[in-house]
């Protein structure tokens, strides 16, 4: 229910809308060729994209240096 308003989108917002894109993108060639193989490598695109998440960001490391 609460927000943190504090909080930023991330530092690699931009490669992940590029990649959801070509993904998307990707996707519905594959959906309109009817290629299995097209469409599992537009999942990997997302997979790809989800995993960004994963990665430290410098706006982390600077919170935690000042708490502690």
């Amino acid at each position: 229910m609460l927000l943190d308003r504090e909080r930023t989108a991330g530092k690699y917002l931009e490669w992940k809308v590029r990649l959801f894109s070509v993904a998307a993108v990707v996707a519905l060639a594959g959906i309109y060729t009817e290629r299995r193989w097209v469409t599992g490598a537009a999942i990997l695109i997302l997979v790809s994209a989800l995993s960004l998440r994963f990665l430290p960001s410098h706006a982390e490391d600077s919170e935690t240096t000042e708490e502690g």
